[in-house]
């Protein structure tokens, strides 16, 4: 087993930390979008986060043999989503990988919900 030198851990960092600032910035454009004050626990939690999504992206992307330059693109895109949508996206990823099949019935589940909603308008 492969284990991480100090410079690998300070490049980890590195796309953690970009992750966690686009966490930052989008949390910041998106509440004023809406019109929403700030809150700072909410934008701390969201930096955290989305840091923690980071370098759980570089990892996916190390695995997957990503050149370090997307990697830092890629990072950077899924701090800007926040930890709440990259999480879902990383989800479907594992779900695959390991050959778990989400509810048979999603599709289903979510036509019905989206006709529901058409019906309403």
């Amino acid at each position: 087993m492969e284990h991480f030198s100090l410079s690998d851990w300070l490049t980890s960092l590195g796309y953690a930390l970009l992750s966690a600032f686009a966490g930052g910035l989008g949390y910041v454009m998106r509440e004023n979008d809406k019109g929403n004050p700030l809150n700072g626990w909410r934008a701390l939690t969201e930096i955290a986060s989305s840091g923690l999504v980071g370098f759980l992206v570089m990892l996916l992307c190390q695995a997957m043999k990503i050149d370090p330059l997307w990697t830092g693109f890629i990072v950077g895109i899924f701090g800007w989503l926040g930890a709440n949508v990259s999480i879902r996206l990383l989800e479907r990823i594992v779900y695959e990988r390991l050959g778990i099949k989400l509810r048979a019935n999603t599709d289903k589940r979510v036509e019905a919900a989206k006709a529901q909603e058409e019906e309403r308008l």
